[in-house]
């Protein structure tokens, strides 16, 4: 595990924090495209489909966050 991901544990207290939810899902965004492409690479389409719907997932997350909340 890099320090990044040991960084962003759960339960560390940081889930609240804009910034660094953005930045998780920013992380699982990459890590998931990596995924995705390896899965397929090895002949794992339906598992690099499922990392592509984790990535998709990941950078809608990542733009809600960053996003002003409109009250």
């Amino acid at each position: 595990m890099n320090d990044e991901a040991g960084a962003l544990k759960a339960g560390d207290g940081t889930e609240g924090n804009p910034a660094d939810r953005a930045a998780a899902a920013s992380y699982v965004a990459d890590l998931t495209a990596e995924l995705a492409v390896l899965a397929r690479r090895h002949g794992l389409d339906a598992l690099g489909y499922i990392l592509d719907m984790a990535r998709l997932e990941a950078e809608n997350a990542t733009r809600h966050i960053k996003q002003p909340q409109i009250r």
